[in-house]
């Protein structure tokens, strides 16, 4: 019963806070700090099978994941989602991931869609530790998304973000896709069934 509890209390919260930004003008100093609160997730796996970039944001996830791989936090990468993937590809490849370890996938068009696209080719791979690189505000709903519809692969997720949200019209921008995020959240549970509790990865503290 404590997690239909859980779940009811957070989609309230979510869809209250919505409620009150529609009300708002601007973004005050409160939301930025709420939504962070409740979106942003770090679920760290040091060595995983796999790094998965989502499409959606070209400029710091490929740049992040380009990153891991030059750690050696995984030896492959999969890039998942249509309109950008050429892209993150080409990014990849400048941040020193070789060509031979990449792998796109570009018909997904949705969060959904990404982790329904992505299963066939993560299980044919053999991968089963797979961290995710995704924005801030989309760190909860994508991993949780990928948990719910891939039960036996473990995900964890590391976030990245643009240095442009740190001036003022970038912070404005990032807390209106973190608006729309909180709009997503209820919407995935409600048609899709997907809840916003997250495992944690073995690496990380349960949420």
């Amino acid at each position: 019963m404590k997690p239909l509890l859980r779940s009811l209390a957070f989609c309230a919260v979510t869809l209250a806070c919505v409620l009150l930004t529609a009300v708002v003008s601007g973004y005050p100093v409160w939301f930025s700090k709420m939504w962070r609160g409740l979106l942003v997730i770090e679920s760290p796996i040091p060595q995983a099978d796999a790094i998965l970039v989502l499409g959606g944001e070209s400029q710091a996830r490929p740049v992040a994941a380009a990153k891991l791989y030059r750690e050696g936090v995984a030896s492959k990468v999969f890039i998942i989602g249509r309109g950008d993937h050429e892209t993150n590809r080409r990014a990849l490849l400048s941040g020193g991931v070789p060509e031979d370890r990449i792998t796109t996938e570009k018909e997904s068009k949705s969060t959904l869609e990404n982790a329904d696209f992505a299963k066939p080719l993560l299980e044919a791979a053999g991968v089963r530790r797979v961290l995710l690189v995704t924005s801030s505000f989309h760190a909860r709903r994508a991993l949780a998304t990928f948990q719910q519809r891939n039960p036996g692969i473990e995900f964890g997720v590391t976030t990245s973000r643009i240095g442009w949200w740190d001036t003022p019209p970038g912070r404005n921008q990032e807390d209106e896709w973190a608006r729309i995020e909180m709009w997503k959240i209820p919407a995935y549970w409600i048609f899709h069934g997907i809840t916003p509790w997250v495992k944690s990865s073995s690496s990380a503290t349960d949420r």
